[in-house]
């Protein structure tokens, strides 16, 4: 593993903390609008966070 590999992951970590800062909220005030979108757009969320990190700590 290179010191580049290891940036690009210390990166996407990083992007992916702040995405969940951020999303956070978004979440707890569409669960209170619309329950079934707030769980589907968190479970799409949860599953495009979990691919983006899988193929750049396994590559």
């Amino acid at each position: 593993m290179t010191m580049e590999d290891m940036k690009n992951e210390a990166d996407t970590a990083s992007v992916s903390m702040a995405l969940c800062g951020v999303m956070y909220p978004v979440f707890i005030q569409l669960k209170k609008v619309n329950l079934s979108a707030s769980q589907t757009l968190r479970a799409a969320f949860i599953k495009v966070r979990k691919v983006i990190l899988k193929s750049v700590f396994i590559d």
